[in-house]
């Protein structure tokens, strides 16, 4: 229910994101822009909108019961023994499965959020398009970035979350405003560590996504978007066009998007969490 809300709320600030991101250099109020006059301000429900409720619910329900499994996995105790490191480093490895699950809906967002040209009529209508023009494989492209991506956030959340709790316990005392401003905090971190594997995987996706109208390119092995030399060689040359500041195109919608992200985790987790695995016997 939360990721639900948070999804569509926040939905606008994921557009102008992956805009930005997509076109390394366009301004957050450019993006907004270009993105009401090609579809109106209904495009925030039309354009995707769908497939990031689902993607996110996903995303997140992966992402906070992994966590825990691969900690007790590796390290032989619950996280909540766990130090900072060995928190972090259960929730980096635990987003496989995230990203897996994740990668068909986060292509079909992005191809329906950069329709400037109304090609699409849907959510549908893109995954027959991939479907049809680069087989089952087309709908993981960009796979290897978002997976490089997802450790760096969920890996730098748990890393610091607790920390961040500490220090705001400092400052207020009520446990539900501790938990908004500490998860925040952690998901503003995740996404200072990841933002650059953002902007890549999006220009790698944008143009492979344009090249799907094209016949006369060949349709890519199912198992390129594994390779994840695209992705870095886009790192490069946007490094070498631009600066760091191209990849951190869209950083700040990003944060907004991402920190809101993070203080969802950090109120359900602690009251969700607990509750799921007593149920289950897992703890």
């Amino acid at each position: 229910g939360g990721a639900f809300v948070t999804s569509v709320v926040m939905y606008p600030a994921d557009v102008v994101r992956a805009i930005c991101m997509s076109n390394p250099g366009t301004g957050a109020g450019a993006a907004l822009k270009g993105f009401v006059e090609a579809h109106g301000v209904m495009g925030f429900v039309k354009q995707g909108l769908v497939a990031e409720v689902t993607r996110a619910s996903i995303s997140r329900a992966i992402k906070f019961f992994m966590q825990p499994i691969v900690h007790r996995a590796i390290y032989n105790k619950p996280e909540t023994q766990g130090t900072p490191i060995s928190k972090g480093l259960a929730g980096a490895i635990g987003t496989v499965p995230e990203v897996i699950a994740i990668s068909p809906l986060e292509n079909i967002k992005l191809a329906a959020q950069l329709d400037k040209e109304g090609r699409f009529s849907g959510s549908a209508d893109i995954a027959r398009h991939i479907m049809k023009t680069r087989g089952f494989g087309g709908l993981m492209i960009g796979y290897a970035g978002m997976q490089v991506r997802q450790c760096l956030w969920t890996g730098g959340f748990f890393l610091t979350l607790d920390w961040y709790k500490q220090g705001v316990a400092g400052v207020t005392s009520n446990k539900l405003a501790q938990d908004v401003l500490s998860g925040f905090a952690a998901g503003a971190t995740g996404t200072a560590m990841n933002c650059w594997t953002d902007v890549c995987r999006s220009v790698v996706q944008k143009k492979a996504l344009a090249d799907t109208f094209d016949p006369a390119i060949p349709r890519p092995s199912a198992l390129a978007p594994l390779n994840p030399g695209p992705f870095f060689a886009t790192a490069g040359e946007i490094m070498g066009a631009r600066g760091l500041t191209g990849l951190y195109s869209g950083v700040g919608p990003k944060m907004i998007h991402l920190g809101g992200s993070g203080a969802i985790l950090a109120v359900l987790m602690p009251r969700f969490k607990t509750m799921w695995f007593d149920m289950m016997g897992l703890c």
